[in-house]
């Protein structure tokens, strides 16, 4: 009896025990989020500015009167951003003679009437507009190294034909395709109209799309001639970007005038660099 009395009463006072605990912990529930961690970034360290306007690399048909008056256009939609340099896709050992020609610009004494290369077209245009005294260049010719030494598209395509048929080739129909077609729209409605579109996000992601779409499955775990052919590429833009970043100041506002290929990339390089902060070329020429 005293056993059986011990033994319920120790049991209700268990069960006490843990009905007592059981409310004392709140359930979890699914919509429960965890605390979130004060990471520190370096968005802080932001103090210049930096546009990368692309454009298409100018033949003689910029010198006919349309032409010229919408690179005047487009001059002056740039000038509006305020820029503090004028950056031009030209390798910085040409800088000397290229800003002796550029201050002869300025003077009356070096023509470019007949110059339709984009670096005089805008970039001399441009920096004489904002008032700019010098120029600056940052292209970088990688070389073509390893795999890709003597490299030409023939040899490149001669070896995928050999050995990666099926495979380098599986979008190439898309790749002509959407390429001819893109082209023509971009020629519809004149020079200015036609530059615009280069930098929306639209055509540039097009752009980041196209450069992985081909090259890029030739020689893989072979020669690795096709991925070595984009690295190289992204190493070149790494340069350029690392020129800028070289030269540029606490609150430059730099503008860039580039081949359009070249913006997608140049513009993530940029952001990933914690002394950019990246304006859009977009929202400025549209």
């Amino acid at each position: 009896m005293k056993f059986t009395t011990c033994f319920f009463s120790c049991l209700a006072l268990s069960v006490l025990v843990f009905a007592c605990t059981e409310t004392t912990e709140p359930a979890a529930s699914d919509d429960q989020q965890p605390e979130s961690l004060a990471f520190k970034s370096y968005d802080n360290l932001q103090s210049r500015e930096v546009l990368v306007v692309g454009t298409i690399h100018f033949d003689e048909n910029v010198l006919e009167s349309d032409q010229q008056k919408d690179i005047q256009l487009l001059v002056n939609k740039l000038a509006a951003y305020q820029p503090t340099k004028v950056i031009l896709e030209w390798e910085p050992h040409r800088q000397a003679n290229t800003n002796d020609n550029y201050r002869s610009y300025l003077d009356g004494t070096f023509d470019i009437s007949e110059r339709y290369n984009e670096v005089y077209q805008l970039g001399f245009r441009l920096a004489k507009q904002v008032g700019h005294d010098s120029l600056f260049l940052f292209d970088d010719q990688t070389p073509f190294i390893g795999s890709l030494e003597d490299f030409s598209f023939d040899a490149l395509s001669e070896y995928a034909e050999q050995h990666d048929v099926g495979f380098y080739d599986l979008h190439l129909d898309s790749l002509i395709n959407n390429f001819n077609h893109n082209q023509e729209l971009l020629k519809k409605d004149g020079l200015a109209k036609h530059i615009t579109w280069l930098n929306s996000p639209e055509h540039q992601h097009i752009n980041a799309q196209r450069m992985h779409l081909f090259e890029v499955r030739i020689g893989i775990q072979d020669n690795w001639i096709g991925p070595d052919w984009l690295g190289r590429w992204y190493q070149r833009n790494v340069r350029m970007m690392s020129n800028v970043l070289k030269f540029s100041e606490p609150g430059d506002r730099l503008l860039i005038i580039v081949g359009d290929n070249h913006k997608w990339v140049l513009d993530d390089l940029f952001r990933y660099t914690p002394d950019f902060a990246v304006a859009s070329s977009w929202e400025l020429l549209q």
